[in-house]
């Protein structure tokens, strides 16, 4: 997902023998740190989500774009990911932040404290 500031929000997955593996937490990071990560990879690399087309730009267009239709969240992507899994409220449902809004970091930053990205 674009992150603005030359950065995205990302996530690196493995797909093997049809098992999904996380390789990395969420995070925001600079598109070319992103660049440098990926170039280390063996495999086909599929980008995808809002920020892919930055992702593919930043890296040379070395790697595959995900098929436009496949390319964004949908709701039908929450649907597939529950199948199977335990019910939860969705009241229980909370945001995950990564960073903080620009605002309050340049607040942080004006007021001499310390900011983290």
């Amino acid at each position: 997902m674009d992150a603005r500031c030359g950065q995205v929000y990302n996530a690196i997955f493995r797909s093997e023998g049809g098992v999904i593996t996380r390789m990395c937490a969420d995070r925001a990071i600079r598109l070319e740190d992103l660049a440098q990560e990926l170039s280390g990879m063996s495999g086909r690399i599929i980008l995808a989500g809002d920020g892919a087309e930055l992702a593919h730009k930043a890296t040379g267009q070395r790697y595959e774009l995900a098929p436009y239709t496949l390319r964004y969240q949908r709701g039908s992507g929450v649907c597939f990911a529950a199948q199977g899994k335990e019910q939860i409220d969705p009241a229980a449902l909370m945001p995950s932040y990564l960073r903080l809004p620009q605002a309050e970091r340049e607040r942080l930053a004006r007021e001499g404290k310390p900011v983290s990205e």
